[in-house]
């Protein structure tokens, strides 16, 4: 393995981190290959800690298909001085990845994206994945489905809101939004959602209404 994707070092907890980082750079490199990325508009996060509150994630305008492992801020979600950082993240990044990581165990890792079939069916009034066949079936009851969307995520309760409607699941279809896949390591979460969203949608959006958000403050 060559020094780009192992680190020099002869303490292993440095090691560790490194390809942790390495593993979620590689991500970065495979949604922009498949086009599952929004240029700079999504983010991907790893717990680096035991307690998960401690996690590796992209930082803010950087384009995935550029970001390498040196790239990834180190964050911690119990840092009240988190966006006042030269560096700060994407508030609204920081609000879902940090709530989520300091309130669900299981999810270790999180890949936030926005796909265009599944930000489709995000959008329609049940965005529920139907099993319809044998690649949505896979998902049937193993989706959280979030209805409350009121605007970009960009407050400490939001996050919390977040992490408590995906709960014990490990994907959740945010409504007028996205997609979150969650996992206990990188390769765990990789999405598998663009061809079933993409059937889905096909199958039954002439047929299905859409759910037009409402901004806070708005009727």
């Amino acid at each position: 393995m060559s020094n780009l994707t192992k680190l020099k070092s002869d303490n292993a907890e440095d090691a560790q981190l490194w390809q942790m980082r390495v593993d979620l750079a590689a991500a970065f490199r495979l949604a922009a290959a498949m086009n599952w990325h929004e240029s700079v508009g999504n983010h991907f996060s790893l717990a680096v800690s035991p307690d998960g509150k401690k996690f590796l994630m992209n930082p803010r305008w950087k384009h995935f298909s550029l970001i390498k492992a040196s790239d990834l801020l180190f964050l911690d979600s119990d840092n009240s001085e988190t966006m006042k950082r030269p560096n700060a993240p994407d508030p609204s990044a920081w609000c879902i990845h940090g709530r989520i990581h300091a309130n669900v165990a299981h999810a270790r890792c999180l890949l936030h994206l926005h796909p265009p079939y599944a930000t489709a069916l995000a959008a329609l009034a049940d965005p529920d994945l139907k099993p319809v066949d044998q690649n949505t079936a896979r998902f049937y009851n193993r989706i959280a489905v979030d209805l409350g969307f009121d605007g970009i995520a960009d407050d400490r309760a939001e996050g919390d809101r977040l992490a408590r409607v995906l709960g014990n699941k490990s994907r959740m279809m945010m409504g007028n939004h996205g997609i979150l896949v969650a996992g206990a390591t990188v390769a765990e979460p990789a999405p598998r959602w663009p061809r079933p969203s993409r059937i889905s949608i096909s199958w039954s959006a002439p047929a299905r209404p859409w759910c037009w958000p409402i901004p806070r403050g708005r009727s």
